[in-house]
């Protein structure tokens, strides 16, 4: 589903974000991305979600594929195409990104709304969305009354409304208490046995140890654990 070939990534300076980084990740898997604060977690996941690319001269090439139809490609894909291929996917971020003056099911119904989903589709789509991460009770509730769990879970909803193939999560639980971050971090495990392909960045290490998922690991904008494709 993900491709990535040689690809570095250098901003001002001179300065590499991201150094001949090399790996594939398959339809269905659960992957977490690891590395100190500038490692370049948050660069490698805006190639994935097409909001960066990389450098013009050899500076590699990155590829998502959802199915025959809808294929990305770095080097080829125009600028105009990559709004439909971003709404295959969902993306959390740690900082929920809600609108404040909209209340719960208006945030997640957004998107839909924003594409002329029929309303009798949309509201089945965003009470399921809600019911997936156990927020339903709280549908008409503003987001300045709910904890910041409770806005996580509103903002995991918001990408997962439209099914996407893929869900790509920035450190989501670095706003959250321990308990909290548990809960979410059970969402993100549900959604994946579903079937949808989760890349997740995280610093915190209770969830990576010990755990079956695959880990890319990144130090000053290389992967540590290389693969040969």
């Amino acid at each position: 589903m993900i491709y990535f070939s040689h690809v570095t990534k250098t901003y001002e300076e001179n300065w590499k974000a991201l150094s001949d980084v090399t790996f594939r990740i398959r339809k269905g898997e659960f992957v977490f991305l690891t590395g100190h604060s500038g490692a370049g977690k948050s660069t490698l996941l805006k190639m994935i979600y097409m909001d960066e690319r990389p450098d013009d001269v050899r500076g590699g090439q990155v590829m998502v594929r959802f199915d025959k139809d809808f294929v990305y490609d770095s080097k080829t894909t125009k600028e105009s195409k990559v709004q439909g291929f971003r709404r295959k996917m969902g993306v959390v971020f740690q900082d929920f990104k809600l609108l404040p003056d909209r209340n719960v099911f208006d945030n997640v119904a957004l998107a839909l709304r924003i594409v002329g989903t029929p309303a009798s589709r949309l509201n089945a789509a965003v009470f399921e969305a809600l019911t997936l991460v156990g927020i339903s009770q709280k549908r008409f509730a503003m987001p300045y009354t709910l904890s910041g769990g409770e806005q996580q879970r509103v903002a995991i909803a918001r990408a997962m409304v439209h099914n996407p193939y893929l869900l790509i999560a920035d450190e989501p639980t670095g706003n959250l208490d321990p308990e909290n971050a548990e809960e979410v971090f059970k969402i993100f495990k549900e959604i994946n046995a579903r079937g949808t392909t989760v890349v997740m960045a995280t610093h915190n290490p209770d969830f990576y140890m010990n755990s079956p998922f695959r880990r890319l690991s990144l130090s000053h904008g290389e992967l540590l654990n290389k693969e040969i494709l």
